[in-house]
């Protein structure tokens, strides 16, 4: 009787253990996004959604003012992965524009290439920087450090200064893009591929217009004022009919981040998962299209690899001896 009553308990065991998710160490996934309705939380929620399915861990997104809120509970351990620009990213690692550095900062790799710029209301007659002196710009984002450098270097491309023009506070991009709709504010910064400008472009009276970058931007521009950013061209595509010719923006990476609190197999296990179902996943969410397969590893990151992405991404051939230089500048 004894031995049938300790054969049960073992089978018991045995089926409790095989019911638990595959990587039991990570028990929860939390990813940390811009408000809900924005790309990052789209984004975040098919990120979620793919772990979960392939995994069998729960994983959720979380919904928060900006990245430069949540990139120091990432640092803590308090947040399991978030999505930030390659710009905040770095900043908050430094502790540039940040109460401290957050030391423990790691990227898994990076999930979107990102074009940046200002817009208007076509009737206002803006189209360039320059055009944009004395008037009302959303520029100065509370919750997001690195955006907000990045307003002020666009307004440097044109010779501009905030003394320049009148550069209030938003609330985040979609405040931006509602301000200039309703007339608040005369320009605002979005990211051009935001589906929110499809209806911007109904609401607005003429529709909106990208702003182009000023007779200062070249090549290095970018780079030397705000690192992780660089010259872009946004050109015309049926999907955002408010872009009507060629026009000069700022484009930078967005990558996905954790930190060292995360096991190197669990970072392993996530950077996998992720490359082995990006195709799947540039499918369901455009925005990663801009990213392909195999340009996950981003050479130039702000922030150091997380040793489990390293060890997976020298498996599949893809860190290479520009990965190892980055890594070990980042790391001195």
């Amino acid at each position: 009787m004894k031995t049938l009553r300790s054969t049960v308990a073992a089978l018991t065991l045995l089926a409790s253990l095989s019911a638990a998710p595959a990587h039991a160490e990570l028990r929860s996934i939390t990813i940390g996004t811009n408000p809900a309705g924005s790309t990052f939380f789209l984004i975040g929620g098919g990120f979620a959604k793919m772990f979960q399915e392939e995994l069998g861990i729960r994983s959720t997104a979380q919904p928060q003012g900006g990245s430069s809120v949540y990139l120091p509970y990432i640092n803590n351990g308090e947040m399991t992965l978030g999505l930030s620009s390659s710009m905040d990213a770095g900043f908050a690692f430094t502790g540039e524009g940040f109460p401290a550095e957050n030391p423990n900062l790691r990227t898994l790799g990076r999930i979107w290439i990102l074009p940046y710029a200002y817009i208007a209301s076509r009737e206002s007659g803006i189209t360039r920087m320059e055009d944009l002196a004395g008037k009302r710009v959303m520029g100065n984002m509370p919750t997001n450090v690195a955006l907000t450098l990045l307003n002020k270097a666009m307004l440097e491309s044109a010779g501009l200064t905030t003394e320049d023009v009148s550069f209030v506070n938003s609330g985040g991009l979609l405040d931006g893009i509602n301000a200039v709709v309703e007339g608040r504010a005369d320009a605002a910064p979005v990211a051009v591929t935001m589906p929110d400008l499809i209806e911007a472009n109904s609401a607005a009276k003429g529709g909106i217009v990208v702003i182009s970058n000023g007779a200062e931007a070249a090549d290095g521009f970018y780079e030397q004022l705000v690192p992780g950013t660089r010259l872009g061209i946004t050109k015309p595509v049926p999907a955002r009919p408010f872009v009507t010719e060629d026009t000069s923006i700022v484009n930078y990476d967005t990558l996905l981040v954790t930190s060292t609190s995360l096991s190197e197999e669990d970072a392993y296990t996530l950077t996998k998962a992720l490359h082995e179902n990006w195709e799947q996943l540039m499918k369901d969410y455009p925005p990663l299209r801009s990213v392909a397969q195999n340009d996950l590893a981003l050479a130039e990151s702000t922030v150091p690899y997380h040793t489990g992405a390293i060890r997976y991404y020298q498996e599949v051939g893809l860190w290479t001896d520009k990965h190892a230089e980055n890594q070990a500048r980042l790391s001195n």
